[in-house]
């Protein structure tokens, strides 16, 4: 999951023929601004060709522009504009881009944390990703790849630097989680003992209405004919009854209403259908409103997955929630010793 996240991003950054469009955002203070460009005036001599329209927040003094977050958010905000419109989709852009900004932060504190303890990666694992890269792109040479690379506004050169921070990226996390996130037999038992609910599947009926109103003509002569033709605990005089004379949902249908869970039945209906089988006809049941007659036209019993079935996904749903937890807990503590000041 991690390589693909961190591969997406990749992909995100390598938009071909990228143009950066004139983009509403709230003005920044021109007070921070003015100390956000002293702040990060040594690191754009470093980098002439920083393009810093509107520097956003910065990281130990290392800025992160405007142009750098729509460098990845540009093909999601296509996206949005085809779901969201006005209002609604500017909230949604600019959440957007502060979850990009969010990410961009985050990669640096965890490339600050890389060069205190720097280790080799290996030279195939970017190569790897390029050629994957290269294949998504019909590129047949990296030649043609840094071809493509240059008509996005970018170069060969970059894009190896950016593949290469994504391979040390995901190899800090996989390494955090790795010494950090572990589950033992134990703590899966007592889990799926606690929440064994979530494993268990409730009694489902399918069933046939026939619904008689309180106030129907009749009513008492009716129900005694209905009564004596249904004794014969017959499905298809049941639903030809329905068709003839019901007042409830679906009768043309012979009143079925499809699937319903046990306990989630009406208290009336749940009594008289206890114990039941498939096939069973049950009735007159009196309600407020009228006289039902039942069918139970399928049932699929309960059941509980043991523990064994349900091993492999448990194990992957609780290290998900914990990696969840701990890269949280990691990057608040990378917070920590890091200076990052917003500008918007």
């Amino acid at each position: 999951m991690i390589k693909q996240i961190f591969y997406l991003q990749l992909m995100l950054t390598f938009s071909i023929n990228l143009q950066l469009s004139a983009v509403t955002i709230t003005q920044p203070d021109r007070v921070k601004l003015k100390k956000s460009r002293e702040l990060t005036k040594q690191s754009l001599k470093k980098d002439k060709a920083s393009n810093v329209d509107s520097i956003l927040a910065s990281v130990n003094g290392t800025p992160v522009s405007l142009s750098d977050v729509l460098y990845e958010s540009r093909r999601t905000e296509a996206r949005l504009g085809m779901v969201y419109s006005g209002q609604k989709l500017y909230d949604e852009v600019m959440k957007f881009r502060k979850q990009i900004l969010n990410d961009i932060i985050t990669r640096k504190l965890v490339m600050v944390e890389y060069k205190k303890r720097k280790f080799e990666i290996p030279k195939q694992y970017t190569e790897t990703l390029l050629d994957e890269l290269m294949e998504s792109y019909g590129c047949e040479s990296r030649e043609e790849l840094g071809e493509r690379a240059r008509k996005a506004g970018t170069s060969l050169a970059e894009l190896k630097r950016k593949t290469k921070e994504k391979v040390i990226i995901q190899v800090m996390i996989n390494s955090f989680y790795f010494n950090h996130v572990n589950v033992t037999p134990r703590e899966l038992f007592e889990y799926y003992q606690k929440n064994i609910a979530d494993f268990s599947s409730p009694a489902q009926f399918r069933l046939q209405l026939f619904f008689l109103r309180k106030d129907k003509k009749d009513l008492p002569k009716l129900l005694k004919s209905i009564s004596n033709d249904l004794k014969s605990n017959n499905q298809k005089i049941f639903t030809s009854l329905v068709v003839l004379h019901s007042d409830g949902p679906n009768a043309t249908q012979g009143g079925d209403v499809g699937w319903i869970q046990q306990k989630r039945l009406r208290p009336e209906f749940a009594t008289a259908l206890k114990g039941k089988k498939a096939g069973d006809i049950v009735g007159p049941v009196k309600t407020d409103e009228g006289i039902y007659f039942l069918c139970l036209a399928e049932l699929k019993a309960g059941k509980t997955s043991s523990f064994r079935q349900v091993l492999p996904g448990l194990r992957e749903k609780i290290i998900q929630k914990r990696r969840h937890e701990a890269f949280n807990s990691y990057v608040a503590d990378l917070k920590k010793n890091a200076v990052i000041r917003y500008y918007y």
